[in-house]
This record gives C-alpha cells, sequence and structure tokens, in this order.
C-alpha cells in the first residue's frame, strides 16, 4: 500500500520535474535573468500535511486488523484438515474484503485530497509571491528496496516550503469549518 502511494507520489514528482525543466528551459536568457523562482521541499510539506496523519492512523488500523483476523483465523483453524480450513479461510477472507476496501477507499480519499490541497496551496502561493516558475527542491528515486532523494536545486531561488505548509493549513482548517 505505501509503496503503491509512494510509486504514485514518484510519477508525479518526476513529471511534475520534467514539466518544469521543459518551462525554463523555454525561457531565453534576459527572461531567465529576471525570472521570480521558488522551491519548495515537498517531502517536507508532505510530513506536516495533516492528512498524512489521518492516512498514517488509517493504514496502521488496517495492519492492526489484518493482524488480529490472522490470529483469529490461526485459532479457530487448529485441529482442521484441509477442507474446513479452506471454508474457514473463504469465510474469513470474505468477511474481510469489505472492511479493507472500506479502508483503502478512505486512505485513497485523503491521499487524494492531500495531493489537491498541496497543488492548490502552491499555485496561491505562487500567485501570491508573484513567482515566475516554483520547483521541488529535490526528487526521489527509487531504486529496488532503496528510495533516495536528489537535489534539484543546488543554488539560487527562494525557498517558500514553510509558506506554503501555512498555506495549505489554511486550507484544510477552511475545510474544518466548512463541514461544520
Amino acid at each position: 500500500m505505501q509503496t503503491l502511494g509512494k510509486t504514485l507520489v514518484n510519477k508525479v514528482v518526476v513529471m511534475v520535474w520534467l514539466l518544469i525543466l521543459t518551462i525554463a528551459l523555454c525561457y531565453n536568457g534576459a527572461e531567465a535573468a529576471t525570472a521570480k523562482i521558488g522551491y519548495v521541499d515537498l517531502t517536507v510539506i508532505l510530513a506536516q500535511h495533516p492528512y498524512s496523519q489521518n492516512i498514517k492512523q488509517l493504514t496502521q488500523n488496517l495492519e492492526e486488523e489484518l493482524k488480529k483476523r490472522q490470529e483469529e483465523l490461526n485459532k479457530q483453524g487448529k485441529g482442521l484438515d484441509e477442507t474446513e480450513l479452506k471454508k474457514l479461510e473463504e469465510k474469513f477472507n470474505s468477511e474481510w474484503e469489505p472492511i479493507k476496501q472500506k479502508i483503502l477507499s478512505e486512505i485513497q480519499s485523503y491521499q487524494a485530497a492531500r495531493y489537491a490541497n498541496i497543488i492548490e496551496s502552491i499555485k496561491a502561493v505562487g500567485e501570491n509571491g508573484k513567482y515566475d516558475l516554483i520547483l521541488s527542491s529535490e526528487i526521489n528515486v527509487s531504486l529496488s528496496s532503496t528510495s533516495l532523494n536528489y537535489p534539484i536545486i543546488l543554488y539560487g531561488g527562494e525557498n517558500i516550503t514553510q509558506d506554503v505548509i501555512n498555506e495549505v493549513l489554511k486550507r484544510v482548517e477552511e475545510e474544518q469549518k466548512a463541514k461544520k
């Protein structure tokens, strides 16, 4: 599950990075010299987004529920022959599937809302600060079982990560007030 989320984030980051690089290369020298460029650390923004805690808690709930159900299956399955054990597993799986899908759906909903909220916040900060270009400060590359962050911004630009975090928190607070 976390791998799916990381893979999606990695793909989005790579696509955004390539788009930004293309736009940056389209500027000629004079325009680029006067362009106002900002950058953000998406890892920090994701970590501080309020929905990240919800996603983490739901993921933990999913793992705990699965572990609990596996222990119950093992307990009830002791001493059963193969046919009875298979029927018991099918019963447990049919009960577990709707619960699992509900939790996964909630996780995906929070992930989508978090992503949309971050993008909207970056746009708002960019417009308010009159930035011509906002880049991600690093790119995450997954290599088999490891994940590495490579810097994209080595010099220059303005770090607007905290401005984006403030905007994210403001938007989430407004969403919460609107729901009440």
